[in-house]
């Protein structure tokens, strides 16, 4: 296509040339040197210049016997070398401009012509370049315009072929490897797509299984810390009625460091099962209640613990919030981790605030802190599985569990968990939002 393309960028004006000059017009290249020497014997014999037509393209300088210039209609270097050529005889390099010396009874006449094609037309002579100059700018722009067009036309055809390969692509970028890999023209690029069919269903294949042993580990798990609670809630009873016997004190402590260690297992146990389900999936149980009576009832749940860690609790429920549909037990455990974390890093008399509003369709609960705020590690990790900010917290019983449950209950309601750092306090602001 690119030589037929070239081919015709060059075919194409050599037939508009040959074209005009057949219809005459345009000239033939030694038109004006062919009318130049038939008018030598006109201009010689007639007395008045001025009687004579010159053709088109050619010009003329009168000089005296003294060579003295008498009227001209060349000006710059046309004339200097017209002068040149009538004292000296000496040929014209340029070969597209050419001289003849014609002598008259009182004075000599310089004729210069034009060797090439010519428009026969004035308007287009005056405006136009000569057919030959406009020939290789048409073949130019001819020959550019048709590498364009084809580089387009290739891209074109080269993205339609490698369009099963972006698919491809973009499938396992989203996680997605149940579909099939297109097919190309090309052999190369049919290659590389069976190579990457291939690494697709070998890596569909390792998934699949590493998913259902993952599956059968956390059913594992669950069962297991299930099968737990019964000799543990044995241990706790009959660690009870002991502790209702007379004891000495050494007897009595060992009670209570069993008691302390069951209570522990209890945390552990109850860890497991939330990983379990978190992994898993909630069961959401969906039921459609009143914002504000939702609120009051965990203002209460929290103003109970913050009174435990002396810190003020400051909540502000926007009005006519109407109703919504949610898991109430979810959402509540959700927003509960929440508040336990602010009170956890929260200073001593410190301020805990919350603010609910319905912003766009949308339910939002701010809960916002005192305290140091979250660490640029934190704001990109704090939602992951076991992320603690404060390793020390480890002590505490803590497990790093908190925001990664919470964020696994927003997201199941389709909603987005937000942190940052507050504007007003410069403590830790996690905002939850859920639509309605």
């Amino acid at each position: 296509m690119l030589l037929i393309g070239l081919m015709g960028s060059v075919a194409i004006p050599f037939s508009l040339i040959l074209a005009g000059i057949r219809t005459g017009f345009i000239t033939y290249a030694d038109y004006s040197e062919r009318s130049a020497k038939n008018l030598v014997p006109i201009i010689a014999a007639t007395p008045d210049l001025t009687d004579v037509q010159l053709p088109m393209g050619c010009k003329y300088l009168i000089l005296d016997k003294n060579y003295q210039m008498r009227e001209t209609s060349l000006e710059g270097e046309d004339l200097d070398r017209a002068m040149e050529y009538a004292l000296s005889g000496k040929i014209n390099e340029n070969l597209n401009k050419q001289y003849l010396f014609v002598t008259r009874e009182n004075e000599y006449v310089v004729l210069q012509y034009y060797i090439g094609s010519q428009f026969i037309n004035e308007w287009f002579y005056n405006h136009f370049p000569s057919p030959e100059i406009l020939l290789y700018i048409l073949m130019g722009i001819n020959c550019i315009a048709v590498c364009v067009i084809l580089t387009a036309k290739f891209a074109k055809n080269m993205r339609a072929q490698l369009s099963p390969l972006f698919e491809a692509t973009e499938k396992v970028a989203e996680q997605n490897l149940d579909f099939e890999v297109g097919h190309s023209k090309i052999k190369e690029f049919e290659d590389v797509l069976c190579s990457f069919s291939d690494m697709k269903n070998n890596l569909k294949l390792s998934l699949e299984k590493q998913w259902s042993a993952e599956q059968l580990q956390r059913e594992q798990i669950a069962a297991l810390a299930h099968d737990l609670k019964t000799p543990l809630t044995v241990i706790q009873g009959n660690i009870d009625l002991i502790s209702e016997t007379e004891l000495d004190d050494e007897q009595r402590l060992y009670a209570g460091y069993i008691t302390e260690s069951s209570g522990q297992m209890g945390v552990f146990i109850r860890t497991l099962i939330d990983i379990s389900r978190t992994v898993a999936g909630y069961q959401l149980n969906l039921e459609e209640f009143d914002i504000t009576d939702y609120m009051e009832q965990i203002e209460a749940q929290a103003n109970s613990l913050c009174l435990t860690k002396e810190i003020c609790l400051c909540m502000e429920t926007g009005a006519n919030l109407g109703t919504f549909k949610a898991d109430k037990l979810l959402l509540e455990r959700a927003i509960m981790n929440v508040i336990g974390n602010a009170l956890d890093y929260s200073p001593p008399k410190g301020t805990v605030y919350v603010e609910v509003q319905k912003p766009d369709h949308f339910l939002q609960i701010s809960i916002i802190d005192e305290g140091s705020g979250f660490t640029p590690e934190a704001l990109h990790h704090a939602q992951e599985q076991f992320f603690m900010g404060n390793k020390s917290r480890t002590s505490n019983m803590h497990f790093g569990m908190g925001l990664y449950i919470t964020s696994s209950i927003i997201k199941q309601h389709n909603g987005q968990l937000i942190l940052k750092n507050s504007d007003k306090t410069k403590g830790a602001q996690v905002i939850i939002k859920i639509p309605y």
